[in-house]
Protein backbone atom coordinates (compact mmCIF):
# COMPACT_ATOMS: atom_id res chain seq x y z
CA UNK A 1 0.00 0.00 0.00
CA UNK A 2 2.77 2.43 0.92
CA UNK A 3 4.67 1.62 -2.28
CA UNK A 4 1.52 2.14 -4.37
CA UNK A 5 0.87 5.48 -2.68
CA UNK A 6 4.48 6.57 -3.23
CA UNK A 7 4.32 5.63 -6.92
CA UNK A 8 1.04 7.52 -7.29
CA UNK A 9 2.50 10.64 -5.67
CA UNK A 10 5.66 10.40 -7.83
CA UNK A 11 3.56 10.15 -11.03
CA UNK A 12 1.40 13.09 -9.93
CA UNK A 13 4.45 15.22 -9.15
CA UNK A 14 6.06 14.20 -12.42
CA UNK A 15 2.94 15.33 -14.27
CA UNK A 16 2.93 18.69 -12.48
CA UNK A 17 6.61 19.26 -13.16
CA UNK A 18 6.15 18.38 -16.84
CA UNK A 19 3.21 20.75 -17.19
CA UNK A 20 4.77 23.58 -15.17
CA UNK A 21 8.60 23.55 -15.25
CA UNK A 22 8.52 26.74 -13.14
CA UNK A 23 7.05 24.67 -10.29
CA UNK A 24 9.91 22.21 -10.72
CA UNK A 25 12.48 25.00 -10.24
CA UNK A 26 10.76 26.33 -7.10
CA UNK A 27 10.36 22.87 -5.55
CA UNK A 28 13.98 22.00 -6.25
CA UNK A 29 15.21 25.27 -4.75
CA UNK A 30 13.08 24.92 -1.64
CA UNK A 31 14.14 21.34 -0.95
CA UNK A 32 17.90 22.01 -1.01
CA UNK A 33 18.58 21.70 2.76
CA UNK A 34 16.46 18.54 3.16
CA UNK A 35 19.35 16.08 3.10
CA UNK A 36 18.39 14.13 6.24
CA UNK A 37 14.90 13.09 5.16
CA UNK A 38 15.54 10.02 3.00
CA UNK A 39 13.47 7.52 1.02
CA UNK A 40 14.62 3.99 0.27
CA UNK A 41 14.01 2.05 -2.95
CA UNK A 42 15.54 -1.37 -2.47
CA UNK A 43 19.26 -0.80 -1.94
CA UNK A 44 19.01 2.81 -3.15
CA UNK A 45 18.46 5.69 -0.77
CA UNK A 46 17.57 9.20 -1.86
CA UNK A 47 17.31 12.30 0.33
CA UNK A 48 14.18 14.35 -0.33
CA UNK A 49 16.14 16.94 -2.31
CA UNK A 50 17.62 14.31 -4.65
CA UNK A 51 14.22 12.70 -5.09
CA UNK A 52 12.74 16.06 -6.11
CA UNK A 53 15.74 16.62 -8.37
CA UNK A 54 15.29 13.21 -10.03
CA UNK A 55 11.61 13.86 -10.73
CA UNK A 56 12.42 17.36 -11.99
CA UNK A 57 15.14 16.06 -14.27
CA UNK A 58 12.93 13.27 -15.66
CA UNK A 59 10.10 15.76 -16.22
CA UNK A 60 12.46 18.11 -18.06
CA UNK A 61 13.75 15.38 -20.38
CA UNK A 62 10.20 14.12 -20.96
CA UNK A 63 9.01 17.62 -21.81
CA UNK A 64 11.98 18.12 -24.14
CA UNK A 65 11.21 14.84 -25.91
CA UNK A 66 7.58 15.81 -26.39
CA UNK A 67 8.60 19.21 -27.75
CA UNK A 68 11.13 17.57 -30.08
CA UNK A 69 8.67 15.14 -31.68
CA UNK A 70 5.83 17.65 -31.93
CA UNK A 71 5.37 19.63 -35.10
CA UNK A 72 5.13 23.00 -33.35
CA UNK A 73 8.89 23.57 -33.10
CA UNK A 74 8.70 24.08 -29.34
CA UNK A 75 11.98 22.35 -28.57
CA UNK A 76 14.66 24.68 -27.19
CA UNK A 77 18.28 23.58 -27.59
CA UNK A 78 19.81 22.60 -24.27
CA UNK A 79 22.37 24.90 -22.71
CA UNK A 80 25.44 23.20 -21.20
CA UNK A 81 27.02 25.52 -18.62
CA UNK A 82 30.50 24.61 -17.38
CA UNK A 83 30.47 21.56 -19.63
CA UNK A 84 34.15 21.95 -20.61
CA UNK A 85 35.78 22.23 -17.15
CA UNK A 86 33.32 19.83 -15.50
CA UNK A 87 33.63 17.46 -18.43
CA UNK A 88 37.40 17.33 -17.92
CA UNK A 89 36.91 16.59 -14.23
CA UNK A 90 34.43 13.79 -14.97
CA UNK A 91 36.79 12.27 -17.58
CA UNK A 92 39.62 12.13 -15.03
CA UNK A 93 37.23 10.69 -12.42
CA UNK A 94 36.21 8.04 -14.93
CA UNK A 95 39.84 7.14 -15.62
CA UNK A 96 40.65 6.90 -11.90
CA UNK A 97 37.54 4.77 -11.34
CA UNK A 98 38.45 2.31 -14.09
CA UNK A 99 41.81 1.67 -12.43
CA UNK A 100 40.45 1.67 -8.86
CA UNK A 101 40.41 -1.46 -6.64
CA UNK A 102 36.61 -1.57 -7.06
CA UNK A 103 35.76 -0.16 -10.52
CA UNK A 104 32.04 -0.95 -10.37
CA UNK A 105 31.55 0.92 -7.11
CA UNK A 106 33.70 3.88 -8.20
CA UNK A 107 31.85 4.23 -11.51
CA UNK A 108 28.52 4.11 -9.69
CA UNK A 109 29.75 6.75 -7.25
CA UNK A 110 30.81 8.92 -10.19
CA UNK A 111 27.34 8.69 -11.75
CA UNK A 112 25.48 9.05 -8.46
CA UNK A 113 27.35 12.15 -7.28
CA UNK A 114 29.41 14.28 -9.74
CA UNK A 115 27.36 13.42 -12.84
CA UNK A 116 24.02 13.71 -11.04
CA UNK A 117 25.24 16.94 -9.43
CA UNK A 118 25.87 18.47 -12.84
CA UNK A 119 22.63 17.32 -14.44
CA UNK A 120 20.29 18.07 -11.53
CA UNK A 121 21.79 21.17 -9.94
CA UNK A 122 23.63 22.99 -12.71
CA UNK A 123 22.29 21.89 -16.10
CA UNK A 124 18.62 21.65 -15.03
CA UNK A 125 18.12 24.98 -13.20
CA UNK A 126 20.24 26.78 -15.79
CA UNK A 127 17.88 25.56 -18.54
CA UNK A 128 14.71 26.15 -16.51
CA UNK A 129 15.58 29.82 -15.88
CA UNK A 130 14.35 32.09 -18.64
CA UNK A 131 13.95 35.44 -16.88
CA UNK A 132 15.06 37.50 -13.90
CA UNK A 133 11.73 36.61 -12.30
CA UNK A 134 12.74 32.94 -12.28
CA UNK A 135 16.00 33.74 -10.48
CA UNK A 136 14.20 35.85 -7.91
CA UNK A 137 11.57 33.16 -7.32
CA UNK A 138 14.24 30.48 -6.85
CA UNK A 139 16.11 32.75 -4.44
CA UNK A 140 12.92 33.35 -2.43
CA UNK A 141 12.31 29.58 -2.23
CA UNK A 142 15.87 29.04 -0.92
CA UNK A 143 15.48 31.87 1.61
CA UNK A 144 12.21 30.38 2.89
CA UNK A 145 13.90 27.01 3.40
CA UNK A 146 16.81 28.82 5.07
CA UNK A 147 14.21 30.33 7.38
CA UNK A 148 13.13 26.83 8.40
CA UNK A 149 16.77 25.96 9.06
CA UNK A 150 17.12 29.07 11.24
CA UNK A 151 13.97 28.24 13.20
CA UNK A 152 15.21 24.68 13.69
CA UNK A 153 18.54 26.02 14.90
CA UNK A 154 17.11 28.49 17.37
CA UNK A 155 14.70 25.86 18.72
CA UNK A 156 17.72 23.72 19.56
CA UNK A 157 18.75 26.31 22.18
CA UNK A 158 15.68 25.40 24.21
CA UNK A 159 16.70 23.29 27.18
CA UNK A 160 20.46 23.78 26.76
CA UNK A 161 22.46 24.74 29.84
CA UNK A 162 23.72 28.20 28.91
CA UNK A 163 25.73 28.73 32.09
CA UNK A 164 27.52 25.48 32.85
CA UNK A 165 28.05 23.94 29.43
CA UNK A 166 28.79 24.99 25.87
CA UNK A 167 25.70 25.94 23.89
CA UNK A 168 25.36 26.31 20.14
CA UNK A 169 22.75 26.25 17.40
CA UNK A 170 22.15 22.72 16.22
CA UNK A 171 19.46 20.91 14.30
CA UNK A 172 16.39 19.48 15.99
CA UNK A 173 14.39 16.37 15.29
CA UNK A 174 11.09 16.71 13.44
CA UNK A 175 8.96 13.66 14.27
CA UNK A 176 12.08 11.54 14.70
CA UNK A 177 13.80 12.87 11.57
CA UNK A 178 16.63 15.38 11.29
CA UNK A 179 15.62 16.85 7.90
CA UNK A 180 18.64 19.17 7.67
CA UNK A 181 21.15 16.74 9.14
CA UNK A 182 22.36 16.57 12.73
CA UNK A 183 25.64 18.48 12.48
CA UNK A 184 25.83 22.19 13.37
CA UNK A 185 28.12 22.76 10.36
CA UNK A 186 25.23 21.86 8.05
CA UNK A 187 23.20 24.73 9.51
CA UNK A 188 26.03 27.24 9.09
CA UNK A 189 26.74 25.94 5.59
CA UNK A 190 23.24 26.65 4.31
CA UNK A 191 22.86 29.95 6.19
CA UNK A 192 26.06 31.23 4.54
CA UNK A 193 24.18 30.83 1.27
CA UNK A 194 20.78 32.02 2.50
CA UNK A 195 22.09 35.17 4.19
CA UNK A 196 23.51 36.60 0.97
CA UNK A 197 20.45 35.64 -1.05
CA UNK A 198 18.59 37.77 1.48
CA UNK A 199 20.93 40.66 0.58
CA UNK A 200 20.18 40.02 -3.08
CA UNK A 201 16.42 40.20 -2.49
CA UNK A 202 16.93 43.33 -0.40
CA UNK A 203 18.75 44.95 -3.32
CA UNK A 204 15.81 44.17 -5.61
CA UNK A 205 13.31 45.72 -3.19
CA UNK A 206 12.34 49.35 -3.69
CA UNK A 207 10.14 49.95 -0.63
CA UNK A 208 12.09 51.12 2.40
CA UNK A 209 9.93 49.21 4.92
CA UNK A 210 10.50 45.94 3.07
CA UNK A 211 14.23 46.66 2.88
CA UNK A 212 14.31 47.03 6.67
CA UNK A 213 12.63 43.64 7.03
CA UNK A 214 15.28 42.10 4.79
CA UNK A 215 17.94 43.79 6.95
CA UNK A 216 16.48 42.15 10.04
CA UNK A 217 16.36 38.77 8.27
CA UNK A 218 20.02 39.16 7.23
CA UNK A 219 21.09 39.98 10.79
CA UNK A 220 19.14 37.01 12.18
CA UNK A 221 20.84 34.75 9.62
CA UNK A 222 24.31 36.08 10.46
CA UNK A 223 23.61 35.68 14.16
CA UNK A 224 22.53 32.12 13.44
CA UNK A 225 25.85 31.41 11.73
CA UNK A 226 27.72 32.92 14.66
CA UNK A 227 25.73 30.91 17.21
CA UNK A 228 26.54 27.63 15.48
CA UNK A 229 30.15 28.33 16.52
CA UNK A 230 31.19 26.62 13.31
CA UNK A 231 34.77 27.59 12.49
CA UNK A 232 34.07 27.10 8.77
CA UNK A 233 30.89 29.17 9.06
CA UNK A 234 32.73 32.03 10.75
CA UNK A 235 35.57 32.05 8.23
CA UNK A 236 33.17 31.89 5.27
CA UNK A 237 30.95 34.68 6.63
CA UNK A 238 33.96 36.87 7.38
CA UNK A 239 35.30 36.48 3.83
CA UNK A 240 31.86 37.08 2.29
CA UNK A 241 31.42 40.29 4.31
CA UNK A 242 34.94 41.51 3.57
CA UNK A 243 34.49 41.03 -0.19
CA UNK A 244 31.00 42.54 -0.12
CA UNK A 245 32.12 45.62 1.82
CA UNK A 246 35.35 46.04 -0.14
CA UNK A 247 33.59 46.02 -3.52
CA UNK A 248 30.91 48.37 -2.21
CA UNK A 249 33.61 50.74 -0.98
CA UNK A 250 34.93 50.88 -4.54
CA UNK A 251 31.55 51.74 -6.06
CA UNK A 252 29.85 53.69 -3.26
CA UNK A 253 32.53 55.84 -1.71
CA UNK A 254 29.99 58.14 -0.04
CA UNK A 255 28.86 55.27 2.16
CA UNK A 256 32.34 54.10 3.05
CA UNK A 257 32.41 55.81 6.45
CA UNK A 258 29.08 54.25 7.44
CA UNK A 259 30.24 50.82 6.33
CA UNK A 260 33.49 51.04 8.28
CA UNK A 261 31.74 52.32 11.41
CA UNK A 262 29.17 49.54 11.07
CA UNK A 263 31.90 46.91 10.86
CA UNK A 264 33.65 48.29 13.94
CA UNK A 265 30.37 48.19 15.85
CA UNK A 266 29.72 44.60 14.77
CA UNK A 267 33.21 43.52 15.89
CA UNK A 268 32.67 45.10 19.31
CA UNK A 269 29.32 43.32 19.68
CA UNK A 270 30.93 40.02 18.71
CA UNK A 271 33.69 40.13 21.32
CA UNK A 272 31.73 37.91 23.78
CA UNK A 273 31.22 35.36 21.00
CA UNK A 274 34.94 35.39 20.15
CA UNK A 275 35.68 34.68 23.81
CA UNK A 276 33.15 31.85 23.83
CA UNK A 277 34.64 30.40 20.63
CA UNK A 278 38.16 30.52 22.10
CA UNK A 279 36.94 28.53 25.11
CA UNK A 280 35.33 25.99 22.79
CA UNK A 281 38.45 25.52 20.70
CA UNK A 282 40.54 25.03 23.83
CA UNK A 283 38.37 22.01 24.63
CA UNK A 284 37.79 20.93 21.02
CA UNK A 285 41.10 19.16 20.47
CA UNK A 286 39.49 15.91 19.28
CA UNK A 287 37.78 17.50 16.27
CA UNK A 288 41.00 19.17 15.13
CA UNK A 289 43.00 15.97 15.55
CA UNK A 290 40.35 14.08 13.58
CA UNK A 291 40.68 16.43 10.63
CA UNK A 292 44.47 16.33 10.73
CA UNK A 293 44.41 12.54 10.70
CA UNK A 294 42.05 12.54 7.71
CA UNK A 295 44.46 14.92 5.96
CA UNK A 296 47.38 12.59 6.71
CA UNK A 297 45.44 9.64 5.27
CA UNK A 298 44.62 11.68 2.15
CA UNK A 299 48.26 12.72 1.69
CA UNK A 300 49.61 9.19 2.09
CA UNK A 301 46.98 7.90 -0.35
CA UNK A 302 47.97 10.61 -2.82
CA UNK A 303 51.64 9.66 -2.59
CA UNK A 304 50.66 6.05 -3.25
CA UNK A 305 48.78 6.95 -6.46
CA UNK A 306 49.58 10.59 -7.31
CA UNK A 307 48.33 10.80 -10.91
CA UNK A 308 44.77 9.39 -10.90
CA UNK A 309 44.24 8.43 -7.27
CA UNK A 310 42.39 5.44 -5.89
CA UNK A 311 39.04 6.00 -7.64
CA UNK A 312 35.90 8.01 -6.95
CA UNK A 313 34.16 7.18 -3.69
CA UNK A 314 37.13 5.31 -2.23
CA UNK A 315 38.04 7.80 0.50
CA UNK A 316 35.93 6.09 3.17
CA UNK A 317 37.55 2.74 2.30
CA UNK A 318 40.98 4.35 2.65
CA UNK A 319 39.99 5.67 6.09
CA UNK A 320 38.61 2.25 7.06
CA UNK A 321 42.01 0.79 6.28
CA UNK A 322 43.66 3.09 8.81
CA UNK A 323 43.96 1.19 12.11
CA UNK A 324 44.91 4.40 13.85
CA UNK A 325 41.71 6.16 12.78
CA UNK A 326 39.28 3.31 13.45
CA UNK A 327 40.88 2.59 16.85
CA UNK A 328 40.49 6.19 17.95
CA UNK A 329 37.30 7.36 16.23
CA UNK A 330 35.44 4.20 15.23
CA UNK A 331 33.42 4.32 12.00
CA UNK A 332 35.15 5.84 8.97
CA UNK A 333 34.00 9.24 7.74
CA UNK A 334 34.27 11.06 4.43
CA UNK A 335 36.80 13.82 3.90
CA UNK A 336 36.08 17.18 5.52
CA UNK A 337 37.33 19.14 2.54
CA UNK A 338 37.35 18.68 -1.23
CA UNK A 339 41.14 19.01 -1.50
CA UNK A 340 41.85 15.93 0.64
CA UNK A 341 39.05 13.95 -0.99
CA UNK A 342 40.01 14.65 -4.58
CA UNK A 343 43.77 14.16 -4.24
CA UNK A 344 43.14 10.78 -2.61
CA UNK A 345 40.40 9.64 -4.98
CA UNK A 346 41.32 11.31 -8.30
CA UNK A 347 44.93 12.35 -7.87
CA UNK A 348 46.70 15.42 -9.20
CA UNK A 349 44.76 15.36 -12.48
CA UNK A 350 41.43 15.34 -10.66
CA UNK A 351 42.42 18.15 -8.31
CA UNK A 352 43.78 20.19 -11.20
CA UNK A 353 40.50 19.77 -13.06
CA UNK A 354 38.49 20.77 -9.97
CA UNK A 355 40.60 23.89 -9.48
CA UNK A 356 40.09 24.64 -13.17
CA UNK A 357 36.31 24.61 -12.55
CA UNK A 358 36.76 27.13 -9.74
CA UNK A 359 39.03 29.28 -11.94
CA UNK A 360 36.46 29.32 -14.76
CA UNK A 361 33.69 30.26 -12.32
CA UNK A 362 35.83 33.04 -10.86
CA UNK A 363 36.62 34.39 -14.32
CA UNK A 364 32.92 34.40 -15.32
CA UNK A 365 31.75 36.17 -12.19
CA UNK A 366 34.57 38.73 -11.93
CA UNK A 367 34.11 39.62 -15.60
CA UNK A 368 30.35 40.03 -15.10
CA UNK A 369 30.78 42.33 -12.09
CA UNK A 370 33.12 44.54 -14.13
CA UNK A 371 30.95 44.51 -17.25
CA UNK A 372 27.62 45.15 -15.49
CA UNK A 373 28.31 47.59 -12.63
CA UNK A 374 24.70 48.77 -12.78
CA UNK A 375 23.55 45.30 -11.70
CA UNK A 376 26.26 44.67 -9.10
CA UNK A 377 23.95 45.67 -6.22
CA UNK A 378 22.04 42.39 -6.66
CA UNK A 379 24.52 40.33 -8.70
CA UNK A 380 27.32 40.61 -6.12
CA UNK A 381 25.37 39.08 -3.19
CA UNK A 382 24.05 36.36 -5.52
CA UNK A 383 27.60 35.47 -6.52
CA UNK A 384 28.79 35.59 -2.90
CA UNK A 385 25.97 33.23 -1.88
CA UNK A 386 27.21 30.60 -4.33
CA UNK A 387 30.87 31.30 -3.63
CA UNK A 388 30.28 30.97 0.12
CA UNK A 389 28.70 27.56 -0.27
CA UNK A 390 31.59 26.36 -2.43
CA UNK A 391 34.30 27.84 -0.18
CA UNK A 392 32.70 26.08 2.81
CA UNK A 393 33.61 22.77 1.15
CA UNK A 394 37.24 23.33 2.04
CA UNK A 395 36.04 22.15 5.47
CA UNK A 396 32.90 20.09 4.88
CA UNK A 397 31.47 17.15 2.94
CA UNK A 398 28.76 18.67 0.68
CA UNK A 399 31.03 19.16 -2.34
CA UNK A 400 28.71 17.29 -4.75
CA UNK A 401 25.36 18.37 -3.27
CA UNK A 402 22.66 20.64 -4.63
CA UNK A 403 22.75 23.22 -1.85
CA UNK A 404 26.26 24.12 -3.03
CA UNK A 405 25.75 24.04 -6.79
CA UNK A 406 22.22 25.28 -7.46
CA UNK A 407 23.03 28.78 -6.07
CA UNK A 408 26.06 28.81 -8.38
CA UNK A 409 23.77 27.86 -11.27
CA UNK A 410 21.54 30.82 -10.37
CA UNK A 411 24.58 33.10 -10.64
CA UNK A 412 25.55 31.61 -14.01
CA UNK A 413 21.99 32.03 -15.28
CA UNK A 414 21.96 35.65 -14.10
CA UNK A 415 25.16 36.36 -16.03
CA UNK A 416 23.65 34.70 -19.11
CA UNK A 417 20.52 36.86 -18.90
CA UNK A 418 22.62 40.01 -18.57
CA UNK A 419 24.65 38.94 -21.63
CA UNK A 420 21.47 38.29 -23.62
CA UNK A 421 20.07 41.68 -22.64
CA UNK A 422 23.32 43.38 -23.63
CA UNK A 423 23.41 41.69 -27.05
CA UNK A 424 19.77 42.58 -27.61
CA UNK A 425 20.44 46.23 -26.80
CA UNK A 426 23.45 46.26 -29.15
CA UNK A 427 21.41 44.73 -31.99
CA UNK A 428 18.65 47.30 -31.50
CA UNK A 429 21.04 50.25 -31.79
Amino acid sequence: MELFLLIFVAIAVLGLFSAWPYLSLISLSFSLPFIGWSFSFGSLEFPLVDLVASLSLFAFFLGSLIDLVSKKNKFKPWRLPLIFPLGIFIVFCFASSVFSPNPAYSLWYLIRWPVFMYLAYIFLPYNLINSARDIKAAAIAIVISAGLVIVSGYLSLWGQDWQNSFFRLNSVSWFGIYPFGENHNLIAEFLNVGAFLILMLRALTKKEKERRLWDIAFLISCLGIILTFSRAGWITLALQLIIYIWINLQTKKKKSVNLVLGMVGIIVLLLPFFWHMSNLQADNVSSTENRWLLTEIAWKSFLDKPILGHGSGQFINLVSGSIRFTAKYGEATDSHGFVQKIIAENGALGLGAWLFIIAVLSQIFVKALKRYPGSSHWLLPLILAGAGGLFFQLFNTSYFKGKVWLPIALGLAAVRLLEEKRHKNISNE
